[in-house]
């Protein structure tokens, strides 16, 4: 095999619940993961030496900063594998999103390395390799749909929803994950298990029941703190979506519509307001 393409899908949290802050400075959580349509390509090919990254995005490091990188230099390391590998990254997913672009990249690279140099690794050992990269990146591997507990780590996956027709809006603004958990206050906290609710709806595939039981805790600081998200979650609302949520800690809100063609005319509305909108669907696992 001299060259390999992967996908590297974005993530929305159809809940996601802050449980409590654990003595290593990391936060438990309670999230209902879902792939969706959109989605990065990944390149592989072989080089005589080291690991290169090409793209065409200005705001793609070439460097160790990129999950690409880190994961490749990862599996070389405990793998063993002595050889050098080009990437060529075409990037979709908003950067810094919510969407778990970096964890997808850093996913798709690990299992497509796997393949690529034939090392045999199994889900459970790239597991390992992932939790020195991100959280997120354990639910990548997975795919599809999946409930993500303790830092995230922990994947269960779950039947497929209904397909759920989407449109993501990123308004163009920067949140730190890390000052949108240090926001979060205690009171502000729901422990109604939505998770719970989230995981009923979907095994019995009711699509209102999903929309009835979306929740992100980060909602209760991030909105505030950023007005231009809860605007373009407003927007998605009066555009005809029957229901909009922040993914992640932003500044990606998605919207759920009732048909692939109201998505369509929801994205064409917004296009004009916002930096990036695509309508795509939630997909399973590959």
């Amino acid at each position: 095999m001299t060259e390999l393409t992967v996908k590297a899908y974005a993530k929305i949290n159809l809940t996601l619940e802050i449980l409590r802050r654990l003595p290593s400075g990391y936060h438990e959580i309670k999230s209902v993961m879902q792939q969706t349509g959109l989605c990065d390509d990944i390149t592989i090919t072989e080089a005589h030496a080291g690991i290169t990254i090409e793209s065409a995005s200005s705001n793609v490091p070439r460097n160790a900063r990129n999950s690409v990188w880190k994961a490749a230099a990862l599996l070389k390391e405990r793998s063993g594998a002595d050889y050098g590998v080009k990437f060529k990254l075409v990037k979709r997913i908003p950067v810094g999103g919510g969407m778990g672009g970096g964890s997808a990249d850093a996913a798709a690279t690990l299992v497509g390395l796997n393949q690529f140099w034939q090392l045999g690794l199994s889900q459970t050992e790239l597991f390992e390799i992932s939790q020195e990269i991100g959280m997120d990146v354990a639910f990548c591997i997975v795919g599809g749909t999946a409930l993500a507990t303790g830092r995230g780590e922990i994947v269960q996956p779950l039947p497929p929803p209904p397909k759920l027709p989407l449109v993501i809006v990123n308004p163009g603004v920067f949140v730190s994950t890390r000052t949108a958990y240090e926001g979060l206050k205690a009171d502000e906290l729901t422990f109604t298990d939505k998770s719970a609710q989230m995981i009923d709806a979907i095994r019995r595939r009711d699509f209102d029941g999903i929309v009835a039981s979306l929740h992100n805790d980060f909602e209760s600081t991030v909105l505030d703190e950023y007005p231009v998200i809860g605007a373009a979650r407003r927007d998605l609302v009066e555009a005809g979506a029957e229901a909009a949520l922040l993914s992640g800690s932003g500044a990606s809100v998605f919207g759920i519509a009732r048909s692939a063609t109201q998505a369509r005319a929801i994205a064409e509305a917004l296009k004009p307001r916002y930096p990036f909108v695509y309508a795509t669907h939630t997909v399973g696992k590959e």
